[in-house]
């Protein structure tokens, strides 16, 4: 790890260390040529032998270029260094993730109003082509002016863009409390995923907890596509019953079945009177009950071994 005072290519200067993730390491720094602070991605060192690493810099560089809005952080920057490194945007703020270690939960208006602008900019982001696909509260910041902003998009989805894999593959998926039932199936993800992380943060900020919690990442998994979240309506005072339809609707298993778009939920979260109650006690089928019974049963129990074998395999390597 980069030491404070560390200087790299005569320009980006280490202040502190920001945070680690299972990628790799953040710092804060300054820019001695614009003297403005910034924030510096290094990989681990595990990983520095991946040449997916560098095209993964190369994506968030392609997105900043393609993004600009308020509550979108972008990156600025890409070294080819020993070790490579990505340069961000700083954004001033205390980390969601923090806020609700604080806090344990938010109250409804705050925590509608915060996510009905964080929807805003998704949908800015989906317009061009651009899918988080990793939207929880460790990636997103609340700046003074009450916004959340959206950092890290290293596994973002580029429309067109070929797939980007590499040694560290549990990145990739996500995080289990907040993926999608099609992205734990091994699809891409796109807007409607980005939508139902944002009904699980929503969830989380109004109850103090995701909607599927566990010990380890194959029960949250499981959880995501086989039951129900518990019901909000009187557990969370003040709670509109259209808030909470829009809740349910942002967390149904089958995509077809969520908004549209970020925009349409956003809509509904700041006129719950104009959401669709229906939502709330319409069923909502495991996923098993979803795919095909007859033809092919043989082809889905292999599948369904293979797949309960790499999440055993993404939860020993967590552990480890």
């Amino acid at each position: 790890m980069p030491e404070a005072g560390t200087i790299f290519e005569e320009r980006y200067k280490i202040i502190l260390p920001l945070g680690q993730g299972g990628f790799g390491a953040t710092y804060l720094a300054e820019d001695l040529q614009s003297n403005q602070k910034v924030v510096m991605k290094m990989p681990h060192i595990s990983q520095l032998g991946d040449p997916a690493i560098y095209e993964r810099f190369r994506r968030e560089v392609a997105i900043g270029k393609l993004l600009n809005h308020s509550d979108v952080p972008v990156a600025l920057a890409i070294s080819e260094g020993n070790p490579p490194y990505l340069v961000l945007k700083y954004v001033e703020g205390v980390s969601l993730a923090n806020v609700l270690v604080e806090k344990g939960k938010i109250a409804v208006p705050e925590a509608v109003r915060m996510v009905a602008n964080l929807l805003d900019a998704l949908h800015y982001c989906h317009e061009r082509g651009v899918y988080h696909r990793d939207v929880k509260p460790e990636n997103l910041v609340l700046a003074p002016d009450g916004h959340l902003k959206i950092l890290d998009f290293g596994i973002a989805l580029m429309e067109g863009s070929p797939r980007v894999t590499w040694r560290g593959f549990s990145g990739l998926m996500g995080t289990p409390e907040y993926m999608a039932p099609e992205q734990i199936k091994g699809e891409r993800g796109a807007a409607k995923s980005d939508v139902y992380a944002v009904g699980c943060l929503l969830y989380n900020l109004l109850s103090g907890s995701p909607p599927y919690t566990g010990d380890n990442p194959l029960t949250v998994m499981y959880q995501h596509m086989t039951k129900t979240p518990e019901p909000l309506i009187g557990k969370v005072a003040d709670l509109h019953p259209g808030i909470w339809a829009a809740i349910r609707r942002a967390l149904r298993r089958r995509k077809e079945e969520r908004y549209e778009t970020a925009e349409q939920m956003a809509n509904d979260l700041r006129f719950p009177e104009n959401a669709d109650l229906k939502w709330i006690d319409e069923p909502d089928p495991p996923m098993a009950a979803i795919l095909p019974t007859q033809k092919n049963n043989m082809l889905i129990y292999g599948g369904a071994v293979l797949f309960a074998v790499l999440l055993a395999i993404i939860v020993l390597l967590l552990r480890r």
